[in-house]
């Protein structure tokens, strides 16, 4: 029964970071501006969880948002990693952006173990090493030199970081609804809005497509995504699901390869092989856990 909870927890981490993986084409495709279609996508993953809702929903969900760790880690989380990112992507070169944010795996499997009472383990330090190192010639090779801010770089921290309190929010939470996920994306949308409001100019056009896109995004990679992210977490490895998310720029140049706006490179193969050779490096680490304890 465990191995299979185990399996079905890795099942919905393979389905999170090819969600999340998809995000880079699909909003090539709209001309929105970054917070507007966050909160867009927000409303739809929150009316999304909503109808789902309503086949089984449970009156526990009306009592998440009455919790402090509800706005700060859940809603303030998610938010924030969506609004730093973002901001920080305007500072420089997004390339170094995105590697600084994409330390927050590693971070998150350190906090894990910590919070877990294992500490920090040496084995989770040199696989997450071995990922990263795969994972700068790919995204650096797509870099355009740009100089980038002191601040940009402390709001690619700050996104990163952000991500790791949503996910250890998640982690948290032992009773995760569709109410509850409907209240966070609700709550999300309300704050991404205000970010838009306050920060970004009105689009001066619009067409169905921008609008119907940015509400997709909201259903996958910003909805269906956090769900089954949440799913991973409470039934798999924290450290595993650490290290499948070193795949979501992978999976990203896959796709913007069979889109045409990317080739097939040597930067893409030494990724992949990085990220191989964590996986086995954290699996091994498993293993030996698993027959200690046999």
């Amino acid at each position: 029964m465990a191995s299979t909870r185990t399996s079905a927890g890795l099942l919905a981490g393979l389905l999170t970071v090819t969600l999340w993986a998809s995000l880079p084409v699909l909003r090539n495709l709209i001309s929105l501006p970054p917070m507007l279609t966050a909160a867009v996508a927000m409303g739809a993953a929150a009316l999304m969880a909503r109808c789902v809702g309503q086949r089984g929903g449970s009156s526990a969900g009306a009592k998440s948002y009455r919790d402090w760790t509800f706005w700060l880690m859940g809603v303030g989380g998610l938010t924030g990693a969506l609004y730093f990112y973002f901001a920080a992507l305007g500072k420089g070169d997004p390339a170094k952006i995105t590697l600084v944010t994409y330390l927050w795996p590693l971070g998150f499997m350190l906090v894990a173990d910590w919070l877990a009472g294992r500490g920090f383990q040496a084995r989770t330090l040199l696989g997450a090493a071995v990922a990263f190192s795969g994972l700068i010639p790919l995204v650096l090779s797509s870099g355009q030199g740009e100089p980038t801010s002191v601040l940009g770089y402390a709001q690619g921290v700050a996104s990163g970081v952000s991500w790791i309190m949503f996910s250890l929010y998640l982690q948290g939470r032992t009773t995760m609804t569709w109410v509850d996920y409907k209240h966070l994306f609700a709550g999300a949308a309300i704050a991404s809005w205000g970010l838009h409001s306050l920060f970004e100019a009105a689009p001066s056009q619009t067409t169905a497509m921008d609008w119907g896109v940015a509400a997709l995004i909201g259903v996958g990679p910003y909805g269906l995504a956090f769900v089954t992210w949440g799913y991973a977490l409470l039934r798999s490895s924290s450290t595993l699901l650490g290290v499948l998310t070193y795949f979501v720029p992978i999976i990203s140049s896959l796709f913007l390869i069979l889109a045409g706006r990317a080739a097939f490179s040597l930067p893409l193969i030494i990724a992949f092989v990085g990220v191989l050779g964590s996986a086995a490096i954290t699996q091994m680490k498993s293993q030996r856990h698993g027959a200690a304890s046999a």
